[in-house]
């Protein structure tokens, strides 16, 4: 086992330590990777992320193999798991296990911070190729990002009758034809 050197440097299985702040941050976004799969032999992955006042999360989606836990850090979400919805402020947590139908958004007025466990490790790969779409300026639509969480294999989405942009402003909704 070795330390990290850097990280961008690909490295064995490794102890991670951050202090407040750290991590390797995915331009394009708010996320701040704390621990990654190249770190973890591919098991797990962490990230800090924020969402502003009145902004939505993912579209409704499930991850086939991929289990996610949530801590909210500062502020308050809303999940909706499976067809329940919850109001949850700092200090909370939530575990959606593989194949479990979920979302999350900030409908508050103040920013959101959460803290998220991914495991197996590669939802990584999904925000880097989101911030990598977002610089070229390409739209970050919900079929554009639908699209790309599903071809990585990260999540499937469902579809719907009305759906906020990902990761957009909770207020804009865009009528879809039903599925």
């Amino acid at each position: 086992m070795t330390n990290a050197t850097s990280d961008t440097d690909p490295i064995p299985v490794a102890a991670v330590v951050r202090r407040p702040g750290e991590g390797r941050q995915i331009p394009q976004t708010s996320v701040v990777l704390k621990a990654e799969g190249r770190h973890s032999g591919g098991t797990l992955t962490v990230y800090e992320a924020t969402l502003g006042p009145r902004m939505a999360g993912p579209a409704v989606h499930f991850h086939r193999t991929g289990d996610e836990s949530f801590y909210i850090l500062a502020g308050e979400m809303t999940f909706l798991v499976g067809d329940v919805t919850h109001i949850l402020p700092a200090g909370s947590f939530v575990f959606v296990p593989h194949g479990e139908v979920h979302t999350f958004w900030n409908a508050g007025l103040e920013p959101a911070r959460q803290l998220t466990f991914f495991t197996p490790s590669g939802i990584e790969d999904f925000f880097e190729a989101l911030g990598e779409m977002r610089a070229e300026g390409s739209e970050a639509s919900l079929e554009a990002v639908t699209a790309l969480a599903e071809r990585l294999g990260i999540s499937e989405h469902l579809p719907a009758e009305s759906v906020r942009p990902p990761y957009g402003p909770l207020d804009e909704v865009t009528p879809i034809a039903p599925v």
